[in-house]
């Protein structure tokens, strides 16, 4: 049996402040129970993907809720929030250094922040328009990856180890 391994090339971006984009917010059984798992993407460090966790505690001194205002604004507690009103949003996250069970080294979302309001409206809208095109940019790649993974031989979109096509 013959298959195509794609290769993702981990890396550890330095501890700081990035300008990022919520790609996604997802429930994960973890072993602390059910949590939040938060996946960022960094457009000026090439599309880097990070991610965070929190509880799902309905708080307002919770880490999701603190994140999630951060990144929408001023949450109404009678509707709450869900991951529609907050993926794809700018926001800047601050990131730290961990190691991991295997003592490797890896990033960490230690805090969500609004994005920056010492930039003038102007400064925003440039940045805003900025992130938007590295962020659809990046997704231009990878659909431009999708594209030529799909027309390889012998892989089937969907399945994880592909037969190989006999000639």
């Amino acid at each position: 049996m013959s298959f195509r391994m794609d290769v993702k090339i981990e890396r550890t971006l330095e501890e700081g402040v990035y300008p990022a984009v919520l790609n996604k917010v997802e429930q994960k059984e973890t072993v602390h129970g059910e949590s939040l798992m938060w996946t960022f993407i960094v457009p000026a460090e090439d599309g880097a993907e990070v991610v965070g966790f929190s509880s799902m505690s309905p708080s307002t001194k919770a880490k999701a809720y603190t994140w999630a205002a951060a990144i929408m604004g001023e949450i109404d507690p009678r509707i709450g929030w869900g991951p529609e009103d907050v993926e794809d949003m700018p926001c800047r996250i601050v990131l730290g250094i961990v190691e991991d069970s295997n003592g490797a080294e890896k990033n960490k979302v230690e805090k969500v922040l609004k994005t920056s309001s010492k930039a003038t409206k102007k400064t925003i809208d440039e940045e805003e328009e900025a992130r938007k095109r590295d962020f659809q940019d990046m997704l231009r790649r990878r659909e431009e990856q999708r594209q030529r993974d799909d027309n390889r031989p012998g892989y089937v979109a969907g399945e994880d180890m592909p037969d190989p096509v006999e000639h």
